[in-house]
């Protein structure tokens, strides 16, 4: 439900920016300096934002990413084209022409590179187009060569003898439709493909939602076609160059936000470089993810209770997750390796003042380990109400029998443990070394971000810094935060957190709908560890700029 209404609401937001096109494209502003073509100005804009957005949110290598870029850079070149003809070339007949005419490259490469798409959506990151589909590109290429020289033949758009009036008076040619039912019928080939690739059953359910821009892209072609478009001082209030680039930019934006377009990929690559000895399985002990450093486990294993030793050294620990089982292992070589040496050291030595070294020498690794031991009581105590959140979430969802409670309480859960994770690794460097890396920092707030999104609040995290802050100052903004979103958390609309540092680091934090404000209990804490805080609210946006002094500049 979370990623129908996120989806529907980017939805809406294209949409009104289309409809902002309305008031210059209809002559509401009058075109003349220094408003002169604001419509080509403002969707030439719109244009590279969608080529920075596609850049951004894609993996930056692949051939998946290549074609999502690609769609961008067609949006692009299609905007320029419309500039071209109704500005530069507008008085010259041929060259308008034809620049109309070039229109159809990026029309018909956009619906195909969305074909391609779908064909490379994958779980293999090796995954090739298969060459007979390079049939798809031949019948593109040649509708587009048709249309290019439709001055030799007319078959696409007829004109008048010698071509007079033909910016008014054209008809339509049979190719005209062929074209156009080509393009649509690899939009819908793209979706259904997508939609039977993808293996999270929900985005399947709400599959649907595609339809809704393909349908709204039909009915404005058909409008145009039939000259039913409306019309503001004589002039359409939507053009063909925009009603297609929007109905593809929409339907992209719809197939990344129900993810049947992957943004990001190999986490399994990920889990398994970890230096942790971990895995996931399924409930009948399939393993899921594994990390290189993991012992595989037998049917026997997998049945013990937590704690069992699989191994002479190896310690098993497992825990419950939804859909399966989480285990780690703990390597106790060295701790067992201790124990015999001070059991044999009992036995061989007699002498008292062996006795004592080898005692001292003992008391030694206790207190690390005991150092450590108290480390993680410390930040276990400092999780404990997250803790306690999970369980209770937990027993929540497994007395709830509504699938909607259950996912409800799955996402809270992950943001939850994603907040423990970070934290734990923040205070593990901080025992470190006084100063931590503001990079360290903006990995755990974009992770926290992004499970912020999974919860379907949306949430970004742009920026970066090569400078250290103290760690206390980097701890106190983690857990300020946490605390906000958290008290926030049924009426947050959207987090953004912007990075900048030079004499300072900076975090620019935007919270949308922050129905509680944040507590002088946290503005404090920011306080006294060295945090400079700064809040503004302006129409249900806080502002809130988070600053620290450097702690040295990273080598």
């Amino acid at each position: 439900m979370n990623e129908v209404k996120s989806t529907l609401r980017r939805m809406a937001v294209y949409y009104l920016l289309l409809a902002v096109n309305i008031i210059p494209t209809a002559g509401i502003i009058t075109d003349s300096f220094p408003t002169r073509n604001l419509s080509t100005i403002y969707l030439l804009a719109l244009s590279v934002c969608l080529v920075l957005y596609y850049f951004h949110r894609v993996t930056p290598t692949g051939a998946l990413s290549g074609m999502m870029k690609a769609i961008s850079l067609m949006a692009l070149f299609l905007i320029l084209l419309r500039g071209v003809k109704y500005s530069v070339v507008s008085e010259v007949g041929i060259l308008a022409r034809h620049a109309w005419y070039l229109y159809y490259v990026p029309i018909l490469l956009l619906p195909l590179f969305l074909f391609y798409i779908s064909l490379l959506v994958s779980p293999k990151d090796n995954s090739r187009i298969s060459k007979a589909w390079y049939v798809t590109l031949a019948v593109t290429i040649l509708f587009i060569l048709l249309v290019l020289t439709n001055d030799l033949h007319q078959l696409v758009f007829r004109f008048e003898a010698d071509f007079a009036n033909w910016d008014e008076e054209y008809g339509y040619g049979w190719l005209f439709y062929a074209v156009n039912l080509w393009q649509f019928a690899l939009y819908l080939t793209a979706i259904i493909i997508l939609t039977i690739k993808c293996r999270i059953v929900s985005s399947k359910r709400s599959a649907w939602i595609i339809l809704i821009p393909v349908a709204i892209g039909v009915v404005m072609y058909a409008l145009l076609f039939t000259d039913k478009m409306p019309k503001l001082n004589n002039v359409f209030v939507i053009e063909f160059p925009e009603a297609h680039i929007f109905t593809a930019a929409v339907v992209l934006e719809c197939c990344m936000q129900l993810g049947l377009v992957p943004t990001n990929t190999d986490y399994g690559k990920m889990f398994r470089n970890l230096s942790i000895a971990a895995q996931i399985t399924d409930t009948k002990g399939t393993p899921v993810y594994s990390s290189a450093t993991a012992l595989p486990l037998t049917e026997a294993q997998f049945a013990l209770p937590s704690g069992s030793r699989i191994d002479e050294h190896i310690l098993l620990h497992k825990m419950e997750i939804p859909g399966g089982y989480g285990f780690w292992q703990d390597d106790m070589t060295e701790l067992d390796r201790l124990n015999e040496e001070l059991a044999d050291a009992k036995e061989r030595l007699a002498e008292e003042t062996e006795l004592i070294r080898l005692r001292n020498e003992l008391k030694e690794k206790q207190a690390k380990i005991e150092h450590r031991t108290l480390m993680y009581d410390r930040i276990s105590r400092r999780v404990q109400r997250q803790s306690q959140m999970i369980s209770t979430l937990a027993q929540t969802a497994r007395d709830s029998t509504d699938a909607e409670v259950k996912d409800k309480c799955r996402r809270r859960i992950t943001l939850l443990g994603a907040y423990i994770k970070r934290y734990a690794n923040l205070t593990l460097l901080s025992e470190e070394s006084d100063v931590i890396q503001a990079g360290e920092l903006a990995l755990s707030l974009s992770e926290l971000l992004r499970y912020l999104n999974y919860c379907g609040i949306p949430g970004e995290f742009v920026g970066g810094a090569d400078r250290c802050m103290p760690a206390v100052a980097a701890l106190g903004i983690f857990e300020a935060v946490e605390h906000i979103i958290e008290t926030n958390y049924d009426a947050l609309q959207g987090v953004f957190v912007n990075l900048s540092a030079k004499e300072k680091v900076i975090f620019k934090l935007t919270f949308e709908n922050l129905t509680r404000p944040i507590s002088d209990e946290v503005t404090d804490k920011l306080k006294e560890a060295g945090v400079f805080c700064e809040i503004k609210c302006e129409d249900g946006v806080t502002y809130v700029c988070l600053s620290v002094a450097t702690g040295g500049v990273t080598v």
